[in-house]
């Protein structure tokens, strides 16, 4: 049941078009309460159940707006008012003879009575009374002026003789606070006034829909009629609110079904807030109406312009321009000999904004890196792109993630990278490029000689679009970079492509099988693999299951490649077995610039491989080892390696169970020697306030340390730890004013 109470919520009081009249009809649709706030229209607990407690008044005072202090009911606009209303048709007529029809002073005078005090009964013959003169007075009004009664779309209040069928009840909403309230239902006695504010409700409601649509749909065939450019942009939202142009008419992207008459029935689907999906009444979807260019969005955009006018790198991330905009700022890019790095992802583009930014593209040569990066291209946005791309020779490095690219668009990129000779990057991951759309690729790979890296990341290409992918590597030349995360390849596809790339002519520099559920039997092919190429700098097998025997082949490996500069072997299940093998390969490489073997339970004994390895290492900057497991015991090992290690900027230890002994092992080398490292992370750690004071004592004693950010998170320090750094960093800071030093706690 809709009430007063809850109409007020849901809608803007300065815009609903319902009141709650004190009719005895009414009487049947209101709640009891025992423990009502008299400020929010309930009854105070004082007031006695007298005869007329269930009347009018008694309705007027639970569920009007007038307790709550107003004068009027709901609105100003298309509700009547008992006092206000008959100045105003008094006014409005010009004083015809009105005012003897209505003494408005001596209801004003009654009104306040009655929201003032409850126990003070209202009296409710004269109340009728009133509101019969103004409903007679508002009918005589509006047969005389109709246009102007229609335009101030007053609500009448009509009387209804009571029948002898009961009325059935509504049903009322429940809450915490109502649900066990009862419903009072009483009669009507013949010749009684009814108001029904549930009917009033619903009726004026829809005559303001039918009014509006009538009025849009006027608007529109008027724009259609006059050939209006606009009249093919309609359908666009305001920032905040519905979209008025979204309610049928032309150029709208709703089916034929949704544009309905102001008589027909309209569902709520076909109105829609920005950036969500429409639902029309066939349950389909579409596209969100694009922007319209008009107030501060057409500020803004006319700023982006001149922004790809004045630098050569413009950043345009995430500014919601949908197609439209896209469309106003691309005339920036036409003969534009400046900007060389344009970044528009997460724009909302689509096809439409696609052939705008090409057509833009025709009459420009400086344009070399392009991002469309996280927006709604879909297969018909890439082959649009694709097609122009086919004859551009200026753009070097396209982005393509995250934009909905199934295998139509896939196909349609390898049809272009046969002809296109400019590109060199692309990156196409997180789309939806499954098995036909890998083939397509491979076989243009087989025909491309000039795109050197390659990122298909997230897809679906399974071990048989690696293995299709495979013998196109082989007949290629120009790949040195070849990033297949996530694409669930299994040892199948793993297999096939080190064989080819160990069979390539140019050999890869950046090899990522990252997350692809590779096991242990696929070590000997990587490790083959590596033997052989010897131009390999970075290689990341992250998040697979080599366990121990994969990473022992993979550790011999390195011992005869000195190429390889990063190395991520990060949550592969490697326990002390292969973190020994590790540890034994690095005292032999010593290119190793960057290692990553976090999230591998290696322990204390596996740290302390590591950490030997560590001391006389030349090469390493980079070392992280989170979630290994090495408890305080491994930590001394690590922190006796650092004191004769000059080369490592970066340690991370995060969630190894250091505590407050291992923390102060590090704390110890760090205020003793170490002048290089920048970056030291100890989060997760349950580290308490004694080893706050420890390392705030070391950071002290090492004031002319290199060290800039330590991270402390998510561990156990209290106010008097947090304290101590504290005042070491303000020490730090007062003796070495030109030092940064940042503890996040």
């Amino acid at each position: 049941m809709f009430c007063t109470n809850r109409l007020t919520r849901l809608f803007d009081p300065t815009l609903a078009a319902v009141a709650a009249l004190p009719h005895r009809v009414c009487s049947s649709r209101f709640r009891t309460t025992s423990h009502a706030d008299p400020q929010r229209g309930g009854m105070p607990k004082d007031v006695k159940r007298s005869s007329t407690y269930h009347s009018s008044v008694a309705l007027q005072l639970v569920h009007s707006p007038l307790a709550a202090g107003r004068y009027t009911f709901l609105t100003r606009r298309r509700v009547v008012i008992v006092v206000r209303a008959a100045k105003n048709v008094r006014t409005d007529a010009g004083g015809n003879g009105l005012e003897e029809d209505l003494d408005a002073r001596s209801m004003e005078d009654t009104i306040p009575r009655a929201e003032g005090n409850f126990n003070d009964g209202l009296d409710e013959e004269v109340y009728r009374i009133g509101v019969h003169n103004v409903d007679r007075d508002l009918k005589i009004l509006e047969d005389e002026e109709e246009p102007k009664m229609t335009a101030a779309s007053p609500l009448r209040m009509e009387t209804t003789t009571a029948s002898s069928t009961a009325q059935p009840r509504l049903p009322r909403p429940t809450s915490n606070s109502s649900s066990k309230r009862s419903a009072v239902a009483l009669t009507m006695t013949e010749n009684e006034d009814a108001f029904d504010p549930v009917i009033v409700s619903a009726g004026v409601v829809a005559i303001a829909i039918v009014g509006f649509l009538a009025f849009q749909k006027k608007t529109v065939k008027r724009h259609v009629d006059a050939g209006s450019p606009d009249s093919l942009q309609l359908g666009c939202p305001p920032e905040n609110g519905f979209s008025a142009s979204r309610i049928g008419g032309a150029g709208s992207y709703f089916s034929s079904s949704s544009r309905r008459g102001p008589d027909e029935d309209l569902p709520v689907g076909n109105i829609s807030f920005e950036g969500l999906p429409i639902i029309t009444d066939d349950a389909s979807f579409s596209t969100p109406s694009p922007r319209e260019i008009h107030g501060e969005f057409k500020r803004q955009l006319r700023d982006m312009m001149s922004e790809m006018r004045r630098y050569n790198t413009v950043d345009l991330h995430g500014r919601n321009l949908g197609d439209n905009g896209l469309a106003y700022i691309s005339e920036a890019l036409a003969f534009n000999d400046v900007a060389t790095c344009i970044d528009l992802s997460a724009n909302g583009i689509g096809e439409a904004g696609v052939f705008a930014i090409c057509e833009a593209l025709k009459s420009n040569s400086a344009l070399e890196m392009l991002s469309l990066a996280s927006n709604n291209l879909q297969d018909a946005g890439a082959v649009a792109l694709a097609n122009y791309l086919q004859s551009d020779s200026s753009i070097n490095t396209l982005n393509l993630n995250s934009c909905g690219i199934s295998d139509t668009g896939a196909i349609a990129i390898a049809e272009m990278l046969k002809k296109n000779t400019s590109l060199v990057g692309l990156e196409l991951n997180n789309n939806n490029i499954d098995y036909e759309g890998t083939c397509a690729i491979a076989e243009a790979l087989s025909e491309n000689a000039t795109l050197t890296t390659l990122s298909i990341s997230g897809n679906y290409m399974g071990g048989l679009g690696a293995s299709a992918l495979a013998k196109g590597l082989v007949k290629n030349k120009g790949l040195k970079g070849l990033i297949i995360n996530g694409n669930d390849i299994g040892n199948i596809g793993v297999e096939a492509l080190c064989k080819a790339i160990s069979a390539r002519e140019t050999k890869l520099t950046n090899l990522d099988m990252g997350n692809n559920g590779i096991g242990h039997e696929s070590g000997e092919y990587i490790a083959a693999y590596i033997k052989t190429d010897k131009e390999l700098a970075s290689l990341n097998l992250y998040m697979n299951e080599l366990c121990d025997l994969g990473a022992i082949a993979v550790c011999n490996a390195l011992r005869q490649n000195t190429a390889i500069q990063i190395l991520d072997i990060g949550g592969n299940n490697i326990l002390q077995a292969g973190a020994e093998s590790l540890g034994d390969a690095l005292k032999v490489n010593i290119s190793l610039r960057t290692l990553e073997i976090g999230y591998n339970p290696i322990g204390p004994k596996g740290g302390a491989a590591l950490a030997d390895a560590l001391k006389f290492h030349s090469k390493l900057t980079t070392l992280r080892m989170g979630w290994c497991k090495i408890t305080k015991e491994g930590a001394r090992h690590i922190a006796d390696a650092m004191k004769y290690n000059e080369h490592v900027t970066t340690l991370d230890l995060r969630g190894n169970e250091l505590g407050d002994e291992g923390c102060a092992a590090i704390a110890q080398s760090l205020g003793m020697v170490n002048e290089n490292l920048t970056s030291l992370d100890l989060g997760y750690n349950e580290i308490k306030d004694n080893g706050a004071f420890v390392l705030a004592q070391a950071i002290k004693n090492n004031a002319d340390a290199s060290i800039t950010s330590i991270s402390l998170n998510n561990n156990y320090i209290t106010k008097f730890g947090e304290v101590a750094l504290t005042e070491a960093v303000e020490l730090v800071q007062e003796l070495n004013s030109g030092r940064d030093l940042y503890i996040q706690l």
